[in-house]
């Protein structure tokens, strides 16, 4: 899928609705750089380290379970192609090793097709939504310069909160006289996200390159909601109906599979 054919108004507005989480990431981020970068020198040594802050966008391919369509896989994603748009933050030291931090928002559309499918443990289609995914990353980089050059190398682990109509929940009913019954619980789904990195990059000038990502950026999120209600079961022996309570909890557990193409900029602040 090219993810250009999909129209202007359309990406302006998830992008709007990214730009909260962006506007919270970024400053943080200028606190925590702006500290590190305040503490470039000492008393006696007067050694220079780099801060550096870079944005990135590009290409978003779902695969693995993140992308099956098989309504009996209790992992299945429904997800087609999409894209990302990230924003890291790094402190390096003489080396080139340091730690980053850094957030993405990444917007993968639901395979063609699949509205109309009910998934089990569903009561509705899957409709036109998508998945619409907020990454929270930190570890360890490399950024090193060679002549023009700039490589980079990240392996980082953190949070992600995943916004998809594979998370609704459909609760039991409390109403003893209709048990049958039920009423949509709609929420994210959260868990743990890892990301491998690696880029290239050309300097145009000593403070800012051009660069070219490529990474894997995966997730295991999950919701779960308790419930417990009243039910009137009837006695095979007796016929009468006695009162029960039940309770339990329903979960939903997926797996976030995706491989980035990404263009963007580095600034050395």
């Amino acid at each position: 899928m090219c993810i250009f054919r999909i129209p202007c108004t359309f990406v302006i507005h998830e992008l709007t609705k990214m730009k909260t989480g962006i506007l919270i990431f970024v400053m943080t981020l200028a606190s925590v750089l702006s500290s590190a970068q305040s503490d470039t020198t000492t008393a006696v040594h007067k050694k220079s380290r780099n801060v550096l802050l870079d944005v990135h966008a590009g290409y978003s391919m779902a695969f693995g379970k993140y992308s099956m369509t098989d309504r009996e896989n209790k992992q299945e994603g429904y997800a087609a192609d999409g894209f990302f748009v990230q924003v890291s933050g790094s402190w390096l030291g003489r080396s080139g090793l340091g730690l980053g931090i850094g957030y993405c928002y990444q917007n993968n559309w639901l395979q063609s097709g699949v509205a109309d499918d009910t998934l089990v443990g569903h009561y509705k289609e899957l409709g036109s939504k998508h998945w619409s995914n907020h990454y929270f990353l930190a570890g360890p980089v490399f950024i090193r310069s060679y002549g023009k050059w700039l490589v980079t190398l990240k392996a980082q682990a953190g949070a992600v909160l995943a916004f998809s109509p594979v998370f609704r929940i459909w609760m039991p009913s409390t109403d003893t006289l209709n048990p049958n019954n039920t009423s949509l619980s709609d929420g994210p789904g959260a868990g743990i996200a890892f990301q491998g990195l690696a880029g290239i990059g050309y300097k145009v000038t000593d403070n800012l390159t051009i660069n070219l990502a490529f990474s894997y950026l995966g997730g295991n999120p999950n919701r779960t909601k308790s419930y417990s209600q009243y039910v009137y079961e009837t006695d095979p022996d007796t016929g009468d109906k006695n009162l029960v309570f039940l309770q339990g909890e329903i979960q939903r557990k997926k797996k976030i599979s995706t491989f980035h193409v990404g263009l963007g900029i580095v600034f050395k602040l």
